[in-house]
């Protein structure tokens, strides 16, 4: 009821503030004596903002950029073949957004209401940061305006794209008005300072990564940045009123908060909301479980790289590569369990084992994170919240700029990773072990870093914010980009035939050339779009013919739409684009 009631009075909000402000008075011509004269007018007006907030694409599908994640197709971010997009304002070279942010910027003094324009300003605030940060993010340096542009203004309107460094300033600079701004009260529908905080955190792990490992780029303030983001981290962990959700059910707890349908604001900080009462709804089960979706699955890769539960490497296993199914998921971090189908899974709400299904997970590691009960499994059927900003994040980022800067103890993890862990019942990350032993499949992923607990925490990264829409953007920083010119692989298989997966005694699935020839209840053809690694045998490799290319001079940001660049042409086009 309580989600209900909350969404209930956003929609009123939003519906409230398109009409009073987007029909009535066009944003090109809005009526300043007639709005933003009341508290009431400065809510209404912000509650749309919230609409900016990413929704499912922009979230989980973000995560099929990266080697995370198989689907039906190969994204053109993993194949080179990129081209400058022709029109103008496409590709994400869009302002709409921050156009109404900087009305409200424009006229928001005219309320008399001090405490009001302090408390939304901070929300403008914080969602003009996020726009730059993630036109930061695909772009690099982008023109930064703080003022409505009018069709007159030729000036701002042939403005050229103001510096990278100047950019992350001004993000900088807007969050921390925010964090001054805003109120410190719960409620995941709504930023507060906690929620500014944590994306200062992010912002500046990202651009202090970012800076240290492309090196090429000659940019300064790595550290400083780094520091910013441990800084906010910290502030959040030690004055803020969130924990990790944990109720000491290690195989369930971590599955849960992600299937709730009403976010569990212990450590969801900031979501999205959904509700099947009004209508406002998502296609989540139903995108991991049709097979008419995009087949999504994990990839080996990341399969491998959760730790066994007594915490040591999967990978340190002999012949770990050609272990079957039933094997390679025994004894692992529970986290694993509760994102992909296993041995044993039940859906939620049911008493019955169901095996991963090939049809709808081209790797077969069909996922499990996300998925509710059955009831919301059609098309348009969900209605659980989706998490923007979460806790766990706000802990691998201070975990991760501290080992960044060379300065990470082992309290520093305690108070991070550990909690992590203990979520699940795993054992603690130990500083002079991770040092001392890096493990050699990580130093082969990440060459450019000799860090063992560098190392240790992009593998914690990894595992507990799959599917939630970072991966792609870690690389990206990390300078780690020519890791999607791998064919990535699916489930290993000794050969064609029939296979038990659950080595419950019964034939589960059959691997064919031309025509089966089982009574296995699934089937997956070898020699189309999935071929085996070795021929005969191998993991699934699907789309082997497609061609895998990442340009390391170009292709860390996107181009500008051509568009763009003829309608201003003080616009310069990334490198190499």
């Amino acid at each position: 009821m309580k989600k209900t009631a909350i969404l209930f009075t956003l929609l009123i909000s939003f519906s409230a503030c398109n009409d009073e402000f987007l029909d009535r008075f066009p944003l090109s011509e809005i009526s300043p004596e007639n709005s933003f004269n009341t508290a009431a007018d400065l809510e209404l007006y912000t509650n749309s903002f919230y609409n900016d907030l990413p929704g499912f694409g922009g979230v989980i599908e973000s995560d099929n950029l990266s080697d995370n994640v198989l689907f039906n197709g190969v994204p053109l971010e993993q194949t080179g073949q990129r081209l400058i997009p022709a029109e103008a304002g496409s590709s994400g070279w869009s302002w709409d957004d921050l156009r109404k942010i900087n009305i409200f910027f424009e006229n928001y003094e005219r309320c008399t209401d001090e405490a009001a324009k302090k408390e939304y300003s901070g929300v403008a605030y914080f969602f003009r940061a996020y726009f730059y940060y993630n036109k930061l993010k695909r772009f690099g340096g982008v023109p930064w305006y703080d003022q409505v542009i009018g069709t007159g203004d030729t000036e701002l309107l042939l403005k050229p794209r103001d510096s990278r460094q100047f950019v992350v300033e001004k993000i900088i600079e807007d969050l921390d008005k925010a964090i001054e701004n805003l109120g410190i009260e719960k409620a995941s529908d709504r930023v507060n300072r906690w929620t500014a905080l944590a994306l200062k955190s992010r912002v500046c792990l990202f651009e202090g990564t970012f800076r240290k490992y492309h090196t090429n780029l000659g940019l300064s303030g790595a550290n400083e940045l780094l520091n910013l983001a441990q800084e906010a981290a910290k502030r959040v962990i030690d004055e803020g009123p969130y924990q990790i959700y944990y109720t000491g059910n290690t195989a369930n707890d971590y599955r849960d908060l992600f299937a709730a349908d009403d976010a569990i604001e212990d450590e969801i900080m900031l979501t999205r909301r959904y509700s099947l009462g009004l209508n406002v709804i998502n296609s989540i089960n139903y995108y991991f479980t049709s097979p008419t979706q995009s087949d999504v699955g994990l990839t080996k890769s990341i399969v491998d790289s959760y730790l066994l539960n007594n915490g040591q490497p999967f990978t340190s296993l002999p012949n770990y590569q050609t272990f079957r199914f039933f094997d390679e998921t025994r004894n692992r971090d529970p986290r694993m369990y509760q994102t992909i189908r296993t041995p044993g899974y039940r859906r939620i709400g049911s008493n019955t084992a169901v095996l991963p299904d090939f049809s709808a997970a081209i790797s077969g590691y069909q996922i499990a994170k996300f998925v509710a009960d059955v009831s919301q499994d059609g098309f348009q059927a969900g209605y659980q919240d989706l998490p923007i900003i979460r806790y766990a994040e706000v802990l691998l980022n201070y975990a991760e700029a501290k080992a960044e800067l060379g300065n990470i103890t082992q309290n520093d993890i305690d108070i991070s990773i550990k909690k992590l862990r203990d979520r699940v019942g795993m054992p603690n990350l130990s500083l002079t072990t991770a040092n001392a032993t890096p493990d050699p499949i990580l130093q082969a992923t990440y060459p450019n870093v000799s860090s063992g607990i560098i190392l240790e925490i992009r593998r914690e990264r990894r595992i507990e914010l799959v599917l939630e829409g970072f991966r792609y953007d870690d690389l990206m920083r990390w300078k780690s980009g020519k890791l999607l010119e791998n064919y990535f692989k699916g489930m290993y298989f000794s050969g064609l035939g029939a296979f038990d997966l659950d080595n419950n005694g019964s034939l589960d699935i059959e691997l064919y050339r031309g025509s089966s020839s089982t009574s296995a209840p699934q089937k997956v053809e070898i020699g189309g779009v999935i071929t085996l690694s070795n021929g005969n045998s191998g993991n699934l490799v699907p789309f082997a013919d497609r061609i895998k290319l990442f340009n390391e001079s170009r292709d860390y940001l996107y181009p500008i739409p051509l568009g763009d660049i003829q309608l201003n042409p003080n616009l310069v086009q990334n490198p190499n684009w």
